[in-house]
């Protein structure tokens, strides 16, 4: 337990104490143990947590709390104010809270070098396959286990008391749920690590008894881990799930997907905060907002509040007037989480005199080079930090692309778990090229990459199973090559079904089949690593086709290793066009929000390092002038972040902050045309 300082500001113990109150369970209860926020990207899942974080380790000086993310994109050095990093690292002034942005990829490649030896020998003991082989082969399949590696960090973390208290910070909803689904793929990793020592205990078995070794310890002491994770996940007492949403229909879909999969994974959810309310603000601007999130509050309460099944608490938290970063302001916005408000007037900043100019108020015209640079590329992936409008923006390129070009076909795509097409559009399109109503020429398609994967290991197992059902009257270690074999494939790179649905499009582009494409990302973090993945899949093909060779003369694998080839070969076009400027072209989406800048910043260096070209950035959600109090304090902290992007980006286009929603084809176009100009359809 780490002690207690006398210089710890502490929250006075009235506030701490809820009298007439039913507090969030999550900000109270003293149960619990492992605590996560998760939800959409950029409703302000690291800002629950943070706020979390410092409300009970001010409520309860005697606990020691880790605030930890697993987020490749991390923010809570941004949202705490200090430099965090991939070491547990003091929160300043507050002696029992500690936060850790966790380096997943340079604790797997530690986890790697430790148990090299473990991996070396159960290669030399299995199959036909030598340590270099196998070697190579494991390498290229574990890339994506390294998240699943910090949360069994985190789960050992619990289990062992280091801190009374572990709040996570996780990813955006779809590889939320990739995280907490890869258990099971690490039980087929463990599973193919078996097969392969199966043969060496028979032979050993045949002339003496079999003793048990360290490979044998290693696996059972994997398996023992995620035996422990599944249960912390599912313990009720110790581990709670609180989903983060904002009333908008995007949110709220996702939302439902996430409470769905959790239930089905028995994850305890008994709060849900639904972030940003407008409410108290009397302008005009502000009117048209909140009327826009009435029927949303009013659907929220419906679909995830106490008439539910589950009962859940809504935890309504209002929009701050500026940004919520440091200490101050995150301890206000966990008061507002018990309902004491926002405390806006110590939190916002003396609205300023904001100079106009070309930079920070242009629009419409100004953006034609964007347009023509876009209408040229055959492909543009459209990016950013989750929650900053990535989708609309791409959604109404697509709309202004398919109507200023007639004579073409545009295809609007998105390969993240957590698809917000159908939701943007307002219309159904789900795993299927679909014409956008409305629009001529214009498709969409929410690809279902993992389908295309499992597609790919069906064609491989049968054929394995043609080819060995012939062989099993042979040599006696048959069958047990013959599993290995068959289970090899089930260790495939995370993250590859998502690259097979960028190949597919390849596809699509080598027949002719659109003149242009436009890719909805993944956030940031996800976005990066499917940019970075081409190669290393590329090579875990090759690995896999040199395994084949090594059963050249004893089975016939030919349609497989003609298979491999293939998808080797697609995947350098793919390398190509991502790297090509002609034809690839990468639009960052951002917010004039502090923690949106740094990843943005970020962001556009890693695109440099692996080449993908990047010359515009879109700043969404820029709030236009008003005579409200409110929002020109917004307005004010604005206008600094766009001088900064403005020095950032190669080229910045604003777009404005709409008074509703933006979803279906009208909005849709109301927003292309404030970002590219009036168009010629």
């Amino acid at each position: 337990m780490m002690s207690q300082s006398p210089q710890l500001d502490r929250v006075p113990e009235q506030e701490c104490s809820n009298v007439g109150r039913q507090p969030p369970a999550f900000l109270v209860d003293p149960r619990l143990r492992l605590l996560l926020f998760g939800g959409k990207g950029g409703v302000g899942k690291t800002t629950a947590a943070a706020a979390t974080a410092l409300y009970r380790a001010a409520c309860q000086p005697e606990c020691s709390i880790l605030l930890a993310s697993t987020d490749p994109a991390h923010s809570l050095s941004d949202s705490v104010g200090q430099p965090i990093g991939d070491d547990t690292t003091p929160v300043a002034g507050i002696p029992n809270l500690v936060a850790l942005e966790m380096d997943a990829g340079r604790r797997f490649e530690a986890y790697e070098r430790r148990h090299a030896d473990v991996f070396r020998t159960i290669a030399e003991r299995g199959t036909f396959f030598d340590s270099g082989d196998i070697a190579q082969f494991l390498d290229l399949s574990l890339p994506g286990l390294d998240e699943l590696m910090a949360v069994l960090e985190i789960a050992d973390i619990v289990r062992q008391g280091r801190y009374d208290l572990v709040i996570l910070d996780t990813a955006p909803t779809g590889h939320t749920l990739r995280l907490l689904a890869l258990p099971k793929l690490m039980d087929e990793w463990l599973r193919v690590l078996d097969l392969m020592l199966e043969k060496h205990r028979y032979m050993a078995s045949v002339f003496a008894r079999y003793r048990p070794d360290e490979t044998d310890a290693f696996l059972e002491r994997m398996s023992d881990d995620l035996v422990h994770l599944r249960a912390l996940l599912r313990d009720n007492t110790r581990t709670e799930f609180v989903p983060v949403t904002i009333p908008e229909v995007m949110s709220i879909a996702e939302t439902a997907r996430l409470l769905e999969s959790l239930e089905a994974m028995r994850v305890r959810v008994r709060t849900v905060i639904v972030n940003r309310v407008v409410a108290g603000q009397e302008d005009a601007f502000s009117e048209s907002r909140r009327e826009a999130q009435r029927r949303h509050l009013e659907e929220i309460e419906r679909r995830f509040g106490n008439s539910t099944p589950g009962r859940r608490h809504l935890v309504r938290v209002p929009l701050f007037p500026g940004e919520v970063q440091g200490r101050e302001a995150l301890i206000a916005y966990a008061r507002a989480m018990l309902g004491e408000g926002p405390c806006v007037e110590r939190l916002s900043p003396q609205p300023a005199a904001t100079r106009q100019s070309a930079t920070t108020e242009r629009g419409g015209a100004a953006a034609a080079p964007l347009m023509a640079a876009m209408a040229a590329r055959q492909l543009l992936l459209v990016g950013g930090k989750g929650g900053v409008g990535k989708t609309t923006v791409a959604t109404a390129t697509a709309i202004h692309l398919a109507r200023t070009h007639p004579d073409t076909k545009t295809l609007l795509f998105s390969t993240d778990p957590a698809h917000s097409l159908s939701d943007s559009l307002d219309q159904a399109i789900g795993d299927r090229i679909t014409p956008v109503a409305g629009v001529d020429g214009l498709y969409a398609y929410e690809m279902e990459a993992f389908e295309l994967l499992e597609e790919l290991k069906r064609t491989y197992v049968a054929e394995i199973n043609e080819v060995f059902d012939a062989f099993l009257s042979g040599p006696f270690d048959a069958p047990l090559d013959r599993k290995v074999m068959e289970a090899l494939v089930s260790v495939t790179p995370p993250g590859i079904d998502e690259l097979m649905a960028l190949m597919k499009v390849m596809d699509l582009m080598d027949e002719g089949a659109f003149d242009r494409y436009v890719l909805d990302m993944a956030p940031t973090g996800h976005a990066l690593r499917f940019l970075e993945m081409p190669e290393m899949v590329r090579q875990w093909f090759i690995a896999f086709f040199r395994l084949l060779i090594k059963y050249q003369g004893i089975v016939s694998l030919s349609r497989v290793a003609t298979l491999l080839r293939e998808k080797s070969k697609q995947l350098r076009q793919v390398q190509r066009l991502l790297t090509d400027s002609e034809r690839c072209e990468f639009v960052a989406v951002v917010i004039p929000e502090a923690m949106a800048v740094s990843e943005t910043r970020r962001l556009l260096g890693r695109l440099a390092e692996i080449s993908v070209t990047c010359r515009w950035v879109v700043v969404n959600m820029v709030v236009p002038l008003t005579d409200s109090t409110f929002w020109a304090a917004t307005r004010a902290e604005q206008q600094r972040h766009l001088r900064e992007l403005d020095g950032l980006a190669g080229r910045m286009v604003p777009l404005p902050l709409f008074g509703r929603e933006i979803r279906g084809v009208g909005a849709l176009t109301m927003v292309a045309n404030a970002l590219y100009g009036e168009d010629h359809g």
